[in-house]
C-alpha cells in the first residue's frame, strides 16, 4: 500500500481465505491495488488496533490458521509463474510473520524462487524464519531492535553494538541490513565493509502500526530509483515517518513523505 501510494507499480501476493479474505479483496479493489491471492480453506486472520486519546495503542492479534501443504506448494508455484510473466525483474518484498504451523524454511523457499527468477528479495521477518531466510542470501533484511536481540540472544545497548549486529546479518547471508529503532530511527549498513548510516525521523504523534512496513517500501522504492547512501535512507525513513500521519496503516501521502525527507537527520557512522 505504501509503495503503491508513492507511485510504484505493485502487486500484492499472499494467502486469502474465508469472509475476512473476501473483505480484504473488496478493499484492495477499492484502493485499485493489483493483487494475486492464493485461495486457502482457512479464514484469513483479523488484527484489531485500539488507539486511545492518550495515544496508547493496544493490539489484539489473532493467531490465524495454517495453510495446507498443497496450499504452500501452490504459493511457491504461483509466485514463480507471476515472476516469469514480468517484463522487468521486480523487487520481491517478503514481509511479516509466518502463518501458524508453517515451517521457518518456507520463507527461505520463497526467497530461492524469487532469486531463481532474477529478482532481488527484501526480507522483513523475525525469529527462526529470519534465520532460515538468511541462508538463501536475500538482498536486504530489516528486523527491529527487539527482533535482532532475540535472534542473537543478547541486548544491544550501544550504537556500535547495533552496527555489529547489522554486520552479523550480512555475514550470515544478507547483502544489506537495516535495524529499526522505533522513534529513534534506524541503522543501515549498505553492504559488507560499506557505509553505515544512522537516520532519525522527526518526532511525530499517531499510530506506529505499519511504520516498519512503510520503511521497507521506502528502501525498495529507493532501489528502484537507483538511490544509495543518504538519499536512499532519507526516503525510507520518511516513508516510515509518514505512516504516523496516515489515516490508516500504509495509506501514506507522497506530499508528507517529501515534506519529511529534509527533516530526517542523517549521520554516517561507519
Amino acid at each position: 500500500m505504501a509503495a503503491h501510494a508513492m507511485g510504484a507499480a505493485t502487486l500484492w501476493f499472499g494467502f486469502l481465505g474465508g469472509a475476512t479474505g473476501s473483505d480484504f479483496a473488496v478493499s484492495f479493489r477499492k484502493l485499485k491495488i493489483p493483487f494475486a491471492p492464493v485461495p486457502i480453506a482457512a479464514p484469513t486472520r483479523m488484527n484489531l488496533e485500539l488507539l486511545e486519546d492518550s495515544a496508547r495503542i493496544t493490539e489484539i492479534l489473532e493467531p490465524g490458521s495454517a495453510p495446507s501443504k498443497n496450499e504452500l506448494r501452490e504459493m511457491r508455484h504461483a509466485l514463480a509463474l507471476a515472476l516469469q510473466s514480468c517484463i522487468r525483474r521486480p523487487i520481491v518484498v517478503i514481509s511479516g510473520s509466518l502463518p501458524a504451523g508453517v515451517a521457518p524454511a518456507f520463507y527461505k523457499s520463497l526467497v530461492m524462487v524469487a532469486k531463481s527468477a532474477g529478482s532481488r528479495v527484501y526480507l522483513d521477518t523475525s525469529g527462526d524464519a529470519l534465520r532460515a531466510g538468511l541462508a538463501a542470501r536475500p538482498a536486504f533484511v530489516k528486523p527491529n531492535k527487539e527482533e535482532i536481540e532475540a535472534l542473537l540472544s543478547r541486548k544491544l545497548k550501544t550504537r556500535s553494538a547495533i552496527l555489529d549486529a547489522a554486520r552479523e546479518l550480512i555475514a550470515h547471508g544478507a547483502e544489506s541490513a537495516a535495524i529499526s529503532l522505533g522513534a529513534e530511527g534506524l541503522v543501515w549498513l549498505e553492504r559488507w565493509k560499506g557505509p553505515a548510516w544512522l537516520a532519525r525521523p522527526p518526532r511525530l504523534g499517531g499510530s506506529t502500526v505499519g511504520c516498519g512496513d512503510a520503511t521497507v517500501a521506502g528502501f525498495a522504492l529507493a532501489a528502484l530509483k537507483g538511490l544509495s547512501g543518504w538519499p536512499a535512507v532519507s526516503l525510507a525513513t520518511a516513508c516510515g515517518a509518514a505512516n504516523c500521519l496516515a489515516k490508516s496503516p500504509g495509506r501514506i501521502s507522497p506530499k508528507d513523505v517529501h515534506t519529511l525527507i529534509p527533516q530526517v537527520s542523517i549521520t554516517r557512522i561507519g
